[in-house]
Parts: C-alpha cells; sequence; structure tokens
C-alpha cells in the first residue's frame, strides 16, 4: 500500500484508493473508453466499489434494450400495478396522469346495473378517447335489442333522458354524439349543450329513431352564427323546446305550427354571440304559427353575466320576459315594447338579480309610471318580479 496511506479500517481503504486513483487520473495518457475499462477490472479488496460513468448519448440510444412489458395483456399489467399505490404509480410515470377507459369493468358494470339506467347525463370531460369508447359500448348493447341479442340484459331498454354538454369546438363530436343516440329509441327528453361545427346533422339520428316519442329538446348555441335547425319540426309530439334564438327561423317556426308544442323557451344565456348579427322572426311567420297552434306559448328569457339586449319576436305569443342579470336593470324602453307587442299575451314580467343603481328622486323620472302603464294595460299579467 502506499506509504502516504494508512488503512485504519475497510471504508478508509475505499477511500484511500479512491484518493490515490483520482491523483494518477490526472496524469495518465490513457485514452477514456479504455482507462475506464481497466479501472473496471482492478481489484478493490474486500468491498466492491461501483462508479456510475455516463456514457455518449449516441451510445445509449444505440445500445439500450427496452424490455418487453407493454408487450402483456392489460390483465396482467393491471394485477402487476395494483400492488403499487398511487404516488409510486405517479412517480414511475413521471407525474403524469392518464385515465384510461376498462372496457371490462365497464362492461362488467353495464350488465349488472345497465337495465336500471333511465337518464344520461354526459358532462365535459378532456380525455374525448374514453367518451367514444363509453358510448360505443352502451351504443352496441342497445343495439343487440334490434338484432334480439342479449334482450335479457336489457341495458339502455329505459334511459328515457340523455343531456350532452359540449366541451369545446371539435369536427368529430357529431360522430361521437352519433354513436349513443342513434341507439335509443325510447328517448323523450334530449339536451345538448355548446357550439357544433356540423350542426345541420346534430339531429339526423334523432329525428329518425324518435320523431314520434320525443317531448322536451333542449338545443341551446349549437352554432354561433345564425342558422335555423328545421330538424326541430319533424318532432311531432314535441311538448316543450328550449332553444337560442340564432337557431330560429321563418321556415321552422311555421313547422312548429302544425306539432303539438306547447312551450317553446327562445334563451339567451352568457355564452350566445353578442357580436354576431341575430335576427327576428318575421311577423307573419309567427303569424301562421299562432293560427295553426293556439295553444303554443312563447318565453322569451336573458341569463348573462353582462348586459345584454333581448331580442324580441314581434307578433309571437309571448307569455314571460324574463331578465336574469345582475347588470340589466329596469328600463323604460324594454318597458313599452313589451306593451306595444304583447299586451294581450303577457303573463309574466319580471326581472332577477337586479343591481342596485341610482334614479332620479323626480316622479316622472322614475320606473313607477311604466310599470303601472304594463300592468293596467297587460290584461292577463299575473306576475311582475323584480328583485335582486
Amino acid at each position: 500500500m502506499n506509504q502516504d496511506c494508512r488503512k485504519t479500517g475497510e471504508n478508509d481503504e475505499v477511500k484511500c484508493l479512491y484518493t490515490n486513483m483520482w491523483s494518477q487520473s490526472k496524469r495518465h495518457n490513457f485514452q477514456h473508453d479504455l482507462w475506464n475499462e481497466r479501472y473496471k477490472e482492478k481489484e478493490t479488496g474486500s468491498k466492491a466499489l461501483y462508479i456510475d460513468i455516463d456514457e455518449n448519448e449516441e451510445n445509449e440510444e444505440g445500445d439500450k434494450e427496452y424490455s418487453e412489458w407493454s408487450e402483456l395483456p392489460d390483465l396482467l399489467l393491471e394485477k402487476i400495478f395494483s400492488y403499487l399505490g398511487i404516488r409510486k404509480v405517479l412517480c414511475k410515470f413521471g407525474v403524469q396522469k392518464l385515465y384510461v377507459l376498462d372496457h371490462l369493468r365497464c362492461q362488467m358494470c353495464l350488465s349488472s346495473v345497465g337495465k336500471n339506467f333511465k337518464h344520461l347525463t354526459i358532462q365535459p370531460m378532456l380525455n374525448f378517447y374514453n367518451l367514444y369508447e363509453f358510448m360505443n359500448i352502451l351504443s352496441w348493447y342497445t343495439e343487440q335489442r334490434k338484432r334480439k341479442e342479449n334482450v335479457e340484459l336489457g341495458i339502455g331498454n329505459n334511459i328515457a333522458y340523455l343531456k350532452f354538454t359540449f366541451p369545446c369546438n371539435m369536427t368529430s363530436r357529431g360522430e361521437t354524439f352519433s354513436s349513443i343516440k342513434k341507439a335509443h329509441r325510447q328517448l323523450k327528453e334530449v339536451k345538448m349543450v355548446g357550439t357544433l361545427t356540423e350542426a345541420q346533422y346534430l339531429l339526423d339520428e334523432i329525428c329518425e329513431t324518435c320523431c314520434l316519442t320525443l317531448r322536451c329538446l333542449h338545443i341551446i348555441n349549437t352554432t354561433r352564427v345564425q342558422y335555423q335547425m328545421l330538424h326541430v319540426g319533424v318532432f311531432l309530439n314535441l311538448y316543450e323546446l328550449v332553444i337560442s334564438p340564432q337557431n330560429l327561423g321563418d321556415d321552422l317556426v311555421e313547422l312548429l305550427g302544425y306539432t303539438k308544442l306547447e312551450h317553446l323557451h327562445i334563451l339567451q344565456n352568457r355564452y350566445t354571440p353578442y357580436d354576431a348579427i341575430i335576427k327576428p322572426v318575421s311577423p307573419n311567420a309567427w303569424q301562421k304559427c299562432r293560427q295553426n297552434n293556439s295553444a303554443l306559448n312563447v318565453h322569451l328569457q336573458v341569463e348573462s353575466l353582462k348586459e345584454k339586449p333581448l331580442i324580441w319576436q314581434e307578433r309571437a305569443p309571448v307569455r314571460t320576459v324574463l331578465f336574469d342579470s345582475p347588470h340589466i336593470r329596469l328600463r323604460t324602453d324594454s318597458l313599452m315594447t313589451a306593451l306595444e307587442f304583447y299586451r294581450d299575451d303577457l303573463r309574466i314580467y319580471g326581472h332577477k338579480n337586479i343591481p342596485r343603481f341610482h334614479r332620479s328622486k323626480c316622479f316622472s323620472e322614475r320606473i313607477d309610471e311604466p310599470l303601472l302603464m304594463l300592468v293596467q294595460m297587460c290584461t292577463y299579467l299575473s306576475t311582475l318580479a323584480a328583485y335582486a
């Protein structure tokens, strides 16, 4: 042993050896790879000494051998990872959360309790793959009923309510949605919320399967520009319809006159485009609709966090005018318009979440006189509401 190094223990021997090797490494003339090879062959006594030396990235990529874990069956991988906690699983995969639909468990769930489903609500989600796969599985089970296969399971037999909220603009959402709606002939209530680029094909399958059974339909903000959804006029037994003003038109209103529709809600919410030009339905179209369907009741509603003008429908059988916004206050022009257009039809006029604002103390400049005029002139007015 070197005279400058005195051994007092096994750890000191390793430390001394490392010091000598480091001092000699400064004076050697060997190549880097040859030095590493010779160093690994050197005896280190009773203690093994391992030093990791970073090699070039090019050599690592070329000589690296990958495991074949990805080729294992899914059930076996699930069994293996079940022994790990969620913290360890996330650490192994770089804290990257990825949830994939388990088809086996989904099928087992549908086979056991699927026949009891009556309401199906699909909220916005980021994983479109899981959404598409779930719809395909449910659609497959319900389609077997037509072929008289797996009828004893009864999966999807009792689904009568469907609400689908589109999370964002996506061109493939119509295909995703059609995979489930075409399989349900017994749907009685459908709600669709969100903008869709292929809105002209949105209700094709529902028109084919539910034209006589659908009773309630909500289609809110399916387009950002004005486009009338003529499909709605095909549902002859429709009782309630909630629709945005940009999806109405003269032809659609005329078709609604030949249905059994009783309540038509024209809704403007916070997502209704304010920068687009939305034209109201012509008075002649409303007049024809009233003649053909005397039981129709139209309700105009505005629900917004910001001030938004109401799109008035002249000669429509409007029963309700309702504002729900913290920034829309009572205005004389709105009261006078409602009095002019709906004097013989109006039943409810109200403001919810009305803001606080200052008015003149002079009685002639206050809102009291227009309100009293509305109550006096509207014969069938039953409710007048204004509260914060």
